[in-house]
């Protein structure tokens, strides 16, 4: 079977989450959620429902937009992704508890939840609703957090209703902090803090600190580290998310944001400097 065949490749650092998505016919991040929980030991080390799991898992996965790239193929991708840099480093071994890596897959599954396809700054400027809710501090970040635990109240999708309240709290907050850290906007700031941490505590202190935000934010990013092919994909689809977001921006007579114009190269064509300055830093510190 397809679908058997490509999770069976889910523990390498090269993975095609388009395909699958083909495969799963437009399931791939509640295909691979359900498998990651189930294999990893999560569902019964909590005793949780196997079918609250899977109405969770399509329930987050249907409230993802059908964006050219922040999409439910996303988050599945980003899971992935975390999945081999926490097992590359054995952070399930000698740092996270069963509680903390359910929390870092929750993390990655909800992260961009209820993305609009827009950029924080567009909501800024705009005076979106999300951007009014959240003071202009990462709107995105904060309403896919916020969203994915207003889902949990929910009886019959609640993932959690198995865990103490103490395990509640702490869960909720590693989440939080995960899902933040995704904010671009922040990422000098959050590398910055990491590095300094590094130098001046324990790995253990260090981990729980910033350790998960970074491997979180080198997740997001997993696509660089793609077959080329597969990159160019992925690239394609912001690209074009991009300038959907510059056709908007143009109708409503805001400036067009930097690479976001389509009568003007892409952000496609900037992804040397991005590699150099941004993504290979970000790998450096978690090597």
């Amino acid at each position: 079977m397809e679908v058997e065949r490509l999770l069976a490749g889910a523990d390498g650092w090269q993975f095609d989450t388009w395909r699958l998505r083909e495969a799963t016919q437009g399931h791939p991040l509640s295909t691979l959620g359900f498998f990651l929980l189930q294999r990893s030991g999560i569902i019964s080390r909590f005793k949780l429902s196997g079918v609250t799991v899977a109405r969770f898992l399509r329930h987050i996965e249907a409230g993802y937009p059908d964006n050219p790239y922040h999409s439910a193929t996303h988050a599945a991708d980003v899971l992935q992704t975390l999945h081999v840099i926490i097992h590359g480093a054995q952070l399930h071994v000698h740092y996270l508890d069963a509680l903390g890596l359910f929390a870092a897959y929750f993390a990655a599954i909800v992260h961009d939840y209820g993305h609009p396809g827009l950029t924080n700054d567009f909501l800024i400027a705009t005076s979106d609703p999300l951007a009014v809710r959240y003071n202009d501090k990462s709107p995105l970040e904060n309403h896919h957090a916020a969203a994915a635990f207003s889902v949990l109240r929910r009886s019959e999708v609640d993932v959690l209703s198995t865990l103490t309240l103490q395990e509640r709290n702490t869960f909720r907050k590693q989440v939080i902090e995960m899902v933040l850290a995704t904010d671009m906007k922040q990422h000098f700031t959050t590398l910055s803090h990491f590095q300094t941490m590094h130098r001046l505590a324990s790995f253990q202190q260090v981990q729980q600190a910033a350790g998960l935000p970074v491997a979180m934010k080198a997740a997001d990013l997993g696509h660089l580290g793609e077959e080329l092919e597969v990159h160019k994909r992925w690239l394609a689809g912001l690209e074009e998310e991009f300038f959907n977001q510059g056709d908007r921006e143009k109708e409503l007579g805001i400036p067009i944001s930097p690479l976001f114009d389509r009568a003007k190269q892409g952000v496609s064509k900037s992804q040397v400097g991005f590699y150099d300055f941004v993504a290979l830093p970000l790998v450096h510190a978690l090597t």
